[in-house]
């Protein structure tokens, strides 16, 4: 098979779908070329190892979740409870359209204990997620108790991925989309 050129974006989506669905330690750096169409030895021309490309792949997530989904909470031409359930459907939606679940919480579960080398960018991350949801849920209550309803949803929003993956039902997630919704109201 001829060596496909690739950009280094396209690396970092196909890395991004092969770690969703195998995990950071399950993926080879063969699995990562073959899935790129490279030699194992080309791609190393990308990117120097594994863990320069999780980083590059978590900082993508990152800045998608940045630019499409986090701002949502901020604009103000929806209502707050719109801001709310336009945001957390985005986030399922984007995170459910391939198969594997939340990098993110995927990630922060295998890899947290044992390295060091991601918990900053994943760190940032979730406090950026809380950060967004807390201004919404601040429109309807006191600063402590709106971050605290923050952590609520995403704690249920990662633990529903756990239930979804060993059942494969996912209204698992559209219940944590009610529930949060359903907070925001009370």
């Amino acid at each position: 098979m001829p060596i496909q050129k690739v950009t280094k974006e396209e690396v970092v989506r196909q890395a991004l779908l092969l770690f969703k669905k195998q995990g950071y330690h399950r993926t080879s750096m063969s699995d990562l070329a073959a899935a790129c169409g490279l030699l194992k030895g080309s791609f190393y021309h990308y990117f120097s190892g594994k863990d320069a490309l999780m980083k590059e792949v978590l900082g993508s997530v990152h800045q998608y979740f940045s630019t499409k989904v986090f701002p949502i909470a901020y604009d103000e031409s929806l209502t707050p409870r719109e801001r709310l359930e336009k945001m957390v459907a985005k986030q399922i939606r984007v995170v459910s359209s391939t198969e594997g679940g939340c990098l993110m919480g995927n990630m922060a579960l295998e890899t947290a204990l044992v390295t060091d080398d991601f918990t900053p960018q994943m760190r940032v991350f979730f406090e950026e997620y809380l950060k967004a949801l807390t201004d919404v849920y601040a429109n309807q209550h006191a600063p402590e108790i709106a971050w605290k309803l923050a952590e609520q949803a995403v704690v249920e929003y990662e633990g529903a991925w756990i239930l979804v993956k060993l059942t494969g039902n996912y209204q698992y997630l559209q219940d944590v989309l009610q529930r949060a919704l359903e907070r925001f109201d009370s």
